[in-house]
């Protein structure tokens, strides 16, 4: 009897769901792949519902325009929407959803990536107070947003004086915080809450320590009152501005207490706020514009400040903004160190093992472009 030879199927393993989250990451329409890799349209839209599946040199080819190993897209996707929040976007509509949905591939991917870690290492549980919603109607009144930012700080046993380091406060108290390219310099920031987990994405691209502190405090906020708004409420430029307005009070607060403020802001010359920036690592803008919303200045004499920060050319760049050290998240590198040796993890191959890019692992990790911090910890650790 002559035997019939079967070939399995060509490209078995292969996840539609990869491909379509690399495609947004790198913020391509189908089209723009297509004519990178000389296919049709039509082709990459059949890849991406799963109706056909290609082979292993256009595999080649999509992971090369996209910039991942191949493996990454025989690695099946976990759902992440039942186990995400709210994405808390500073600006919606069709130029900021494409940026947008790429911020929500980059946070799925760390989740993916935390939850691996977390399967050897065990993370800092969350450790964040509960804050109530507003007395009357829908909108914080300044006093509730002062008064949620110290009862954060009393939970995590600080005073009224200035906080050290910001981000090193969070991942001790189990915020999962990164910073990395966030794509477009537009982008500060980014928080959602994942499995009961927060997590902050921080800009790389931002060069002023002390505003990015700022950005941290200002997602903090969100993360501690807004979980009742939901995504579909953000489509709404009124509530959006409301959320925002509340969160940069209750970051201002949070790193300059009242109490601090009324005692030492005697003064509105430029030497004065500098020596108030080094001290507190907060921007001389934000530390003037605070004092404002306080009544400490009145409108004329903010006028006259922001008058000498537009002639001294400051806007952008404040003094001391070189100076100050960006702050660096550290918990997701060690864990990956640990990570690494638990598994034994090969020196070369790892992406073959991960599934994920050491660019993006590094990335997203916190250290974009150090892509030898990864693979020192599993030489050093293997």
């Amino acid at each position: 009897m002559t035997k019939v030879l079967s070939f399995p199927d060509r490209s078995s393993g292969f996840s539609p769901a990869r491909l379509v989250e690399a495609r947004l990451a790198k913020q391509k329409s189908r089209a723009e792949l297509a004519r990178e890799i000389d296919l049709s349209g039509q082709a990459i839209g059949h890849y991406e519902t799963g109706e056909r599946r290609p082979d292993m040199s256009v595999i080649i080819r999509i992971a090369s325009a996209l910039e991942q190993p191949v493996p990454f897209f025989l690695k099946p996707s976990p759902s992440i929407e039942r186990h995400q929040g709210t994405r808390y976007f500073r600006s919606v509509g069709a130029r900021s959803n494409k940026l947008n949905y790429a911020l929500d591939v980059r946070a799925k991917w760390l989740w993916e990536l935390v939850n691996l870690v977390g399967s050897e290492i065990r993370f800092p549980a969350p450790n964040l107070p509960d804050i109530l919603p507003p007395e009357h109607g829908i909108h914080y009144t300044l006093e509730e947003l002062e008064s949620a930012a110290e009862r954060v700080r009393r939970h995590w046993g600080l005073g009224d004086g200035p906080i050290a380091n910001v981000v090193a406060l969070f991942e001790t108290h189990g915020v999962i915080v990164t910073r990395l390219s966030l794509i477009s310099d537009d982008v500060d920031a980014f928080s959602c809450w994942i499995e009961k987990r927060p997590y902050i994405l921080l800009g790389s691209e931002k060069q002023s320590s002390c505003r990015s502190r700022f950005d941290a405090a200002h997602e903090l906020a969100h993360l501690l009152l807004h979980r009742d708004i939901a995504q579909e409420d953000l489509e709404e430029k009124s509530v959006r501005e409301r959320i925002e307005l509340e969160a940069h009070a209750f970051a201002a607060a949070f790193l300059f207490p009242r109490v601090a403020m009324m005692r030492e802001f005697f003064s509105t010359r430029l030497s004065h706020l500098k020596g108030l920036k080094l001290r507190w690592r907060v921007s001389m803008q934000a530390i003037a514009h605070w004092a404002k919303r306080l009544g400490i200045i009145d409108d004329y004499q903010y006028v006259l400040f922001r008058k000498q920060i537009s002639s001294n050319k400051w806007n952008k760049i404040e003094p001391l903004d070189r100076e100050i050290p960006i702050e660096m998240p550290q918990w997701l590198l060690k864990c990956w160190r640990l990570f690494a040796a638990r598994r034994a993890l090969p020196a070369q191959g790892v992406e073959d093992t991960i599934g994920f890019s050491l660019d993006l692992i590094a990335n997203l990790f916190g250290a974009p472009g150090e892509t030898s911090l990864l693979t020192r910890s599993v030489v050093a650790t293997g």
